[in-house]
């Protein structure tokens, strides 16, 4: 449920501000607001502070991030970096800044030079490949060269799509050269073509400049390799390529070298000049006078006394905690802080696909975490499924624990897992119809009905459509509690004459289909008479529209029924297919494959569908959202602090 959330101010001696914001930072449980966008110019004059420290720690970070990304990246070595993590705890901001600085002066200048170098060599090593590519180009004119004196050999490349080109080129240097050239084309690959051009060396000038004009790539090897029979340029080329490689495996040793020295060191700074600087950077939110310090914000009432004892044990009266009064505006603003129990925390998961509710908003969460399983078992409602999802939602949660997300999706396909089967018992279905034909359990026989899905289809109808009236009308007296505790009059007028309508009907279609009295009819006309101004006065014409959507959304559960239909069908074809083959193994394949194609079809339909009916059908009568999620001034969340569990307030003194 939503937490009740009081709004503070935390005031104190000036000089005292750091160690305050540290014993907070590290308490974690305050939302901060702006003390000075707070409060007013004429009761105390508030200014910022320290934004300069935060820029020094930001511009670090960034350094260290440029020493990373030229160091070999190592495994991590928990046991180093918790003693580095120890030796560091007694130093103050100042310290570890001044000790990542310390740091940098000996890496930055030789990793950056280092870095540098290598990527000389690394282009070196492309561009000697280039050159690799040029020599298998022409080295089929080898025996041509000799006679080729006093000419040049030049080489273009060109991309595929732009062969035109080539008839422009070579019509141009036959104008330059009085048509003494030669002139061919190949393909080095799919995309690329090389134009090898022979031209005597008097208009070599007015030939490049024409290239040059056209944008066209030109491939000249350097001077060294001119005149050099080609096995000897071959040799050349690989004699460079091995030394810039050998130079570049030196420079890879000695950065390896650094990094063992220096890597686990600079993943602790890293985290904990990151820590540093979100706490720096929510100094723009403290507000200081002359002599005194002033901190605002929201805390969950469960942690006000504990937050208030820390500040006393370790300051005494010097800072004190005010409990700001509120007004209703104020708590419309005030931040969204969930505290479930265990069973509930997955579905807060499923919250996030919409935005928090606001602060005097019912937290659906809880009734999500009941309705949500009830409608997946319902669905998928087979023992044998059941217990598979089971296996495979712990595996889940065993292999990706550290995966939040994974964790979530685990836990909520763990906790639907029971009921899904419970209903299997009732439906008795293991495997679809596979129990009953082994004569290990049948459908359980109630009020007069026995609970066969394929049999009992219109009682299945009735229950689906049932729960769907008792889902929907509970959405609509949330939306009348929400409406007289935010005393939105419209709102509840509405949601009045929306409720009287939808039972006027019901009370109808009972009459009509034998199950009341005629006499029935007065009571449900009544309902509906008052209930039309109440709509009108509440939502307008639209109202009455929106009554007939209301009245769909109910019909919208018989995707309970339908859905678990379509399951416990596929689940007996896949016997009766299975049994039809002579080969037993073969139907014993085949049986295998449809049922797990049927356990994946049963994790997934039924919850879009449970995320469906919760979002579009309940959570339409009487959610608005658009709260603001409570974000404390903590340190990163660690693995053992989950969302919703809260920081633990008794901390110690901060150094």
């Amino acid at each position: 449920m939503l937490q009740v959330m009081k709004r503070i101010q935390v005031i104190g001696p000036k000089e005292d501000l750091g160690r305050a914001v540290d014993l907070l930072y590290r308490a974690g449980t305050v939302h901060l607001e702006s003390a000075p966008g707070q409060v007013k110019k004429t009761e105390i004059w508030l200014g910022n502070v320290r934004q300069d420290e935060a820029d020094e720690v930001s511009i670090v970070l960034s350094t260290i991030s440029a020493i990373f990304s030229t160091l070999p990246v190592i495994a991590d070595d928990a046991g180093r970096q918790e003693q580095i993590r120890d030796s560091l705890e007694e130093r103050t901001h100042t310290g570890l800044v001044a000790r990542a600085k310390e740091i940098i002066r000996t890496l930055e200048t030789t990793t950056r030079e280092l870095a540098g170098k290598k990527g000389e060599l690394a282009l070196s090593v492309a561009t000697l490949n280039r050159y690799q590519k040029v020599l298998d180009i022409i080295h089929p004119l080898e025996s041509e060269l000799p006679v080729l004196e006093g000419f040049e050999v030049t080489i273009l490349l060109i991309q595929e799509e732009h062969r035109d080109v080539l008839d422009l080129i070579r019509q141009e240097l036959v104008t330059i050269t009085n048509d003494r050239c030669e002139m061919t084309a190949t393909t080095v690959d799919a995309e690329t073509l090389a134009a090898i051009m022979v031209f005597p060396k008097r208009h070599s000038e007015e030939v490049h400049a024409f290239i040059y004009s056209v944008n066209v790539n030109e491939v000249r090897l350097p001077k060294e390799y001119a005149g050099r029979p080609f096995y000897e340029m071959y040799a050349l080329l690989e004699e460079s390529r091995i030394k810039a490689q050998e130079e570049i495996a030196k420079i890879d040793r000695e950065l390896l070298t650094l990094s063992n020295t220096w890597y686990q060191e600079l993943v602790v700074l890293r985290k904990q000049l990151e820590n540093i600087h979100c706490e720096l950077g929510a100094y723009r939110n403290f507000g200081v006078s002359e002599y005194t310090f002033v901190i605002m914000g929201w805390i969950p009432k469960k942690f006000l006394k504990k937050t208030r004892q820390a500040l006393l044990e370790a300051f005494g009266d010097r800072v004190v905690v005010c409990e700001l009064p509120t007004t209703e505006k104020d708590m419309e603003d005030a931040p969204i802080f969930y505290d479930n129990p265990f069973w509930v925390k997955p579905f807060e998961f499923i919250m996030q696909l919409v935005s928090p509710p606001r602060y005097r908003e019912v937290d659906p969460s809880p009734i999500l975490a009941i309705f949500f399983p009830l409608f997946f078992g319902i669905m998928v409602g087979d023992i044998g499924y059941g217990l598979i999802i089971l296996a495979f939602a712990l595996v889940i949660r065993y292999r990706f624990a550290a995966i939040a997300f994974a964790k979530n999706l685990a836990d909520i396909l763990l906790i639907s897992s029971i009921p899904t089967i419970i209903f299997g018992y009732l439906f008795g279905e293991f495997f679809g119809d596979l129990g009953e034909m082994m004569g290990w359990l049948h459908p359980v026989h109630f009020l007069g009905i026995t609970w066969n899905r394929v049999d009992a289809m219109i009682p299945m109808l009735i229950f689906a459509i049932s729960i769907g009236v008792i889902h929907v009308f509970l959405g609509l007296f949330i939306g009348i509690r929400n409406a007289i505790i935010t005393k939105k009059r419209k709102h509840l007028y509405e949601k009045c004459g929306m409720l009287m309508m939808i039972v006027g009907l019901i009370v109808l279609v009972c009459m009509l289909a034998g199950f009341l009295p005629e006499a029935a009819i007065y009571p449900a006309v009544a309902l509906m008479v008052i209930a039309l101004p109440l709509i009108l006065l509440g939502a307008g014409v639209f109202g009455t529209i929106e009554v007939m959507s209301t009245v769909g959304n109910i019909l919208s559960y018989a995707r309970l029924m339908a859905i678990g239909m379509a399951s416990v069908i596929l689940a007996m074809v896949a016997n009766r297919l299975g049994g039809a083959f002579e080969i037993a193994i073969i139907g014993v394949i085949v049986a295998i494959l449809l049922h797990t194609l049927n356990v994946v079809l049963a994790m997934f339909s039924p919850s879009i569908h449970s995320v469906r009916l919760h979002l579009v059908e309940f959570f339409s009568k009487f959610y608005e959202g658009g709260g603001t999620a409570y974000q404390p001034f903590a340190r990163a969340v660690t693995e053992g602090e989950q969302k919703g569990t809260g920081p633990d307030p008794g901390v110690q003194e901060p150094s």
